[in-house]
Order: C-alpha cells, then sequence, then structure tokens
C-alpha cells in the first residue's frame, strides 16, 4: 500500500491516455512543484460530490496515477501541465490536509492483458479515429491504438460519457468487457439513449 495525493476533478483520467489541467490554487501549484522537482506522480480521481476548486470533495473509490509530462506558463499567467495516466488504483482511506490537500492510502491493482481488438469492433476503432482528428484531442499527441485495452480507455477518456459511467468502465479489469459496454453505451448515445448505465 502506497500513500499519495489526491487531484479530484470532474473528469477522470485512464491509463497512458493525457489531459490538460490549469494549476492555480496554492495546494495544488505547491503538488506540482514537488512532484516535478522530485519525478514522483499524483493520483487523479473523480469527483462524486462537490467541485474542483476550495473544499475536498468527495471522491470516486477507482483513480489513476497521473505522471506530468509537459507544462507551460499559459497566456492567463496560470500554469499549464499536461499530465498522462499511469496505474490504476483504488482508494483504501483518504485524509485531508489543513490546506485541503487530499491524501490517501492506494492499492495499486494488476496490469490489464493486451489483447487483439476483435474485428467486430472496427466501428469503435473508426469512431476513435475520428475524436483524435479534433485539434483539441490532436494536440494531445495520444498513443497509438495497437490492442483492446488502448482502444477502450481512449474511447473512455474521450467520449463523453456520464460520471458513474466512466467510473464503472475504469473499474473493470477485462479488456473486452468494457469495449463490450463501450459499444453498447455507443448505440444508446446514437439512437439518443441517454438513460442506462453501464
Amino acid at each position: 500500500m502506497s500513500e499519495i495525493a489526491l487531484f479530484p476533478l470532474s473528469n477522470p483520467l485512464f491509463p497512458e491516455q493525457k489531459m490538460t489541467l490549469q494549476i492555480f490554487e496554492p495546494r495544488y501549484v505547491s503538488l506540482v512543484s514537488r512532484c516535478m522537482k522530485n519525478d514522483e506522480g499524483f493520483g487523479v480521481v473523480q469527483i462524486r460530490e462537490g467541485r474542483e476548486v476550495g473544499r475536498a470533495p468527495q471522491v470516486f473509490q477507482f483513480g489513476v496515477e497521473a505522471r506530468i509530462v509537459d507544462w507551460e506558463q499559459l497566456e492567463n499567467g496560470l500554469l499549464g501541465i499536461t499530465i498522462q495516466g499511469c496505474r490504476k488504483f483504488t482508494l483504501s482511506s483518504t485524509r485531508v490536509e489543513a490546506d485541503q490537500l487530499m491524501m490517501a492510502e492506494v492499492n495499486w491493482l494488476p496490469e490489464e492483458p493486451c489483447e487483439p481488438i476483435p474485428d467486430h469492433y472496427d466501428g469503435l476503432l473508426d469512431l476513435a479515429a475520428q475524436l483524435r482528428q479534433h485539434p483539441v484531442v490532436s494536440q494531445l499527441n495520444l498513443p497509438e491504438i495497437r490492442n483492446s485495452r488502448d482502444l477502450g480507455w481512449q474511447l473512455c477518456q474521450l467520449l463523453p460519457l456520464s460520471s458513474p459511467d466512466k467510473v464503472a468502465l475504469l473499474s473493470l479489469s477485462d479488456p473486452g468487457l468494457r469495449l463490450e459496454h463501450l459499444a453498447e453505451r455507443v448505440s444508446r448515445l446514437s439512437s439518443g439513449d441517454d438513460e442506462q448505465e453501464c
């Protein structure tokens, strides 16, 4: 078991995927500085109840370790960072420090297997290719999709899914099962039926 700092977000991070963040709260400026200095990661967890700014929110149990892969000072004067997902974890316990930075004891989850993408998921591959062409997404230089695990994680990161959906998909350990759920979800999104969750 390891203790890491948490960065709760309204959108989760998935393994091997990238995300850009603007850093302005003192607790996170300090966290980012420490991580860059010591070559450390932090945990990204999705908010269950609360907000990204202010007091520590309630969060879901599953998260992903993030590593800072790029940074810059933005035109608005804030620090901009690009993070990339690494290992998945579950929260064992959490505590909140005086500055509202959340710390957690986490259990690292096993690495998922790399399985070939079944032919009947060619539609999901095409969808991922379309999403990658969006100007904002293309700037992230996301990794190439080589297997079922990559395809599932990338679609989870990019599709407009609900918070419970994203957490449910993150919690799965079987890449094939994740693609099955994603195919069902995409079908519901296409038909306009957004009521069900996987």
